[in-house]
């Protein structure tokens, strides 16, 4: 792996069939800490820490906390091999691991906020990457908007809008902008970190109206109780504020119109899928009869 695309300096070290990368900026833990930290991220790769935060499509997440004089919690992203044609298209491209620290770097650099990476490393033959990073403090937008009462639930919400227009404005567009990868980590004012940067990027594509307008609607689907269409605008009044559309009244809609496409699509997914076993078990009830 070629660290020199990450965005920053470091030290490399091999172990145990990968191969593993240190920032510079991390000089200040320990080397009983960095020792830890790679015993722990061992850990989150053969599955046996004890929190596993969740799993995914092409990762699991999981989460341990350095027990050592300045340790820190810790989120460990194991990245499943790529597979099928996405490798063709991923033989030119810089490993997963590699992007994500990069993209970060320069997303610090224009003021966006994003977590700490405290380690990177990639397996030499299985094709697995694992990014660690520091717990990011605050909570997650639909946690935060879970507890916030409702004035400040319109603070942040309009606060939101306008901080994605900065990322949009910097030339950026967010691989997967859902609530769960924004958190909120002040209040007065309103600061937020993005996280999950894999397929984040820094494009001309920012220019144009519909890669910008795909984030707003994974923005917007907040399938949350409490959570009404007017606080949903008030992300996009937050937004055209700082982005101002040439016609905002028809980009408005036009959020609305593809917002409600992908709700009415995973509705229809689901109730797919919670008829699929009532079938199932119909069948299975003909066939012993």
């Amino acid at each position: 792996m070629s660290w020199w695309t990450t965005g920053f300096e470091g030290v490399p070290l091999t172990r145990g069939g990968w191969t593993f990368f240190l920032p510079d900026y991390d000089a200040r833990y320990s080397e009983e800490l960095r020792e830890r930290l790679i015993d722990s991220a061992f850990g989150a790769i053969d599955g046996t820490l004890a929190t596993r935060v969740r799993r995914s499509r092409h990762a699991e997440t999981w989460s341990d906390h350095l027990d050592r004089p300045g340790g820190v919690d810790v989120y460990f992203k194991v990245l499943d091999p790529i597979r099928g044609l996405n490798r063709i298209r991923w033989i030119f491209k810089r490993r997963r691991a590699a992007h994500v620290a990069s993209i970060s770097e320069h997303l610090r650099a224009d003021g966006v906020g994003v977590p700490e990476i405290l380690l990177l490393g990639v397996e030499r033959k299985g094709g697995r990457e694992i990014i660690v990073t520091s717990r990011v403090d605050g909570f997650n937008v639909v946690r935060h908007l879970k507890r916030a009462n409702l004035a400040a639930r319109r603070v942040v919400l309009r606060a939101l809008g306008a901080e994605v227009a900065r990322l949009h404005r910097a030339g950026y567009i967010h691989g997967d902008l859902t609530p769960f990868n924004i958190y909120v980590t002040g209040i007065e004012p309103p600061k937020f970190v993005f996280i999950d940067h894999e397929r984040t990027r820094r494009t001309i594509l920012s220019r144009f109206e519909r890669p910008r307008m795909r984030n707003l609607v994974q923005l917007g689907h907040l399938d949350l109780k409490g959570v009404t269409n007017t606080d949903r605008m008030r992300v996009w009044c937050g937004y055209s504020a700082v982005f101002s559309a040439r016609r905002r009244r028809t980009a408005r809609r036009r959020v609305a119109a593809m917002l409600q496409a992908r709700i009415g699509l995973e509705r229809t997914d689901a109730a797919i899928s919670s008829r699929a076993p009532a079938s199932m078990e119909q069948h299975r009830e003909a066939s012993e009869s």
